[in-house]
């Protein structure tokens, strides 16, 4: 399932918040897959959430990884969700198949998916804070999936809640274009691999300049603001 160079062991790094740092709702995601929940069985339905789950991993190999997963039915069921966290040392591969094999034996139609990732990005450390390296830092992202029978319309989302992959910080409004410039193509050829899988991203939000596939260079919308 997974790029085998890769090393998904490694534990995330403490990276320094220089040029970057938190920005609530920073930028989200969407694909709307077409998919008709009318009628389905339970397993019909959570078999949509493991081909779900299984095809936006893979999209996303070469950038996350997936640490915690919670998944539950409808509000009205009286059945619990499930709470599945991954920890570093572990075997990543048996995780997800663990992953899956719940989701595949949960008794009720699921219809919410969360997924807490770990992005493998450029980033500053104490250890090295003039030379970016590229690690696995921890709560910067979570996979969403959403859609079931009495929820209706279904829904892939990617959420990020800092300015990593942005040209600037909002927090301080410090230069972030060294590690934008490494991080921003991450971020493209991810959300490109996911719109090849479930089809056309068709709604960002978020901050000045976000589009389909990350945040565009500041020169590009800075201008336009100003015609």
């Amino acid at each position: 399932m997974h790029n085998q160079s890769i090393d998904k062991t490694e534990p995330p790094i403490a990276p320094l918040n220089d040029t970057w740092a938190g920005k609530k709702s920073a930028g989200k995601w969407f694909i709307v897959p077409p998919f008709d929940f009318t009628s389905l069985s339970i397993q019909l339905v959570n078999a949509w959430y493991i081909d779900s789950t299984i095809g936006t991993i893979d999209a996303f190999d070469e950038l996350a990884r997936v640490w915690e997963v919670f998944f539950s039915p409808s509000s009205e069921s009286d059945i619990k969700g499930v709470v599945l966290e991954w920890q570093p040392g572990n075997s990543y591969e048996e995780y997800i198949e663990q992953v899956l094999k719940a989701i595949g034996e949960y008794p009720a139609a699921i219809e919410e998916l969360v997924m807490q990732v770990d992005l493998l990005v450029f980033v500053r450390t104490e250890e090295y804070p003039h030379q970016p390296i590229r690690a696995w830092v921890r709560y910067l992202g979570e996979l969403m999936i959403r859609g079931g029978p009495e929820y209706g319309e279904p829904y892939l989302c990617l959420s990020m809640h800092h300015t990593l992959f942005y040209p600037f910080s909002y927090h301080n409004g410090a230069n972030n274009s060294e590690l934008y410039s490494l991080n921003q193509p991450l971020l493209e050829n991810a959300l490109r691999r996911w719109e090849e899988r479930f089809g056309s991203i068709s709604e960002v939000e978020g901050l000045k300049g976000i589009y389909e596939y990350g945040f565009k260079p500041e020169k590009e919308w800075a201008a336009k603001l100003t015609d």
